[in-house]
């Protein structure tokens, strides 16, 4: 076991919960890569287990919640090496204490860490309206960009409100998009590295 993916196995030692980088938890969609946070999901295969690693530790998912397109948390869990583990035991309705299995070596899973999303900066939130927009299929479709922007708009931040005010200031000053094709040529012309940034990397780490 490499000592540098360990912290101490004592419960108090572990945060309730941790502010990522919101592309870690993207499920793939909206022009974006899946997030090494949300590949590593293994409820439906567990006690086989998918991981990633922050800060030099091995983690497991064992679910994920959406609010909204962006916004997610994800109840993970730290991988510890059996002869270190100082928890409780397995009991129902939690993961912790249960034996995990990753590349044929048994852990423990410690206390559950919560990773939440960051908020999208205004500039990311304007090129993700403009995607949900242009991919937004049956429920985006017969409006215009203004309309879509107009409609009743219930934001998750103040980012995203202030990146839809810019959008509707931005029509004003130079002709946007009036439907979805139009849109998607748009963003097809000025590429999608915006969004399309390189995945995190992910299970490298030496055991």
């Amino acid at each position: 076991m490499n000592p540098t993916l360990l912290i101490s196995a004592t419960p108090s030692a572990w945060p309730d919960s941790v502010t990522v980088n919101w592309r870690r938890l993207s499920h793939g969609l909206w022009r974006v890569p899946e997030g090494d946070i949300h590949a590593a999901y293994s409820a439906e295969t567990f006690p086989r287990v998918a991981v990633f690693a922050h800060e030099g530790r091995l983690f497991t998912n064992c679910g994920v919640h959406f609010y909204g397109a962006v916004h997610a948390e994800a109840d993970c869990y730290p991988l510890i090496s059996g002869g270190e583990y100082r928890g409780p035991e397995q009991r129902q309705y939690t993961y912790q204490g249960r034996e995990a299995e990753y590349r044929g070596e048994v852990f423990r899973l410690g206390p559950k860490v919560v990773f939440k999303t960051s908020d999208p900066t205004v500039e990311e939130w304007r090129r993700l309206l403009r995607v949900h927009y242009a991919d937004g299929g049956m429920f985006v479709a017969g409006r215009t960009y203004l309309e879509f922007l107009g409609q009743r708009f219930a934001p998750n931040s103040e980012n995203e409100e202030s990146a839809r005010q810019k959008e509707l200031a931005e029509r004003g000053l130079r002709e946007m998009p009036h439907n979805q094709a139009e849109m998607r040529r748009l963003l097809e012309n000025e590429g999608d590295t915006a969004t399309a940034t390189p995945r995190p990397e992910q299970t490298d780490l030496a055991l």
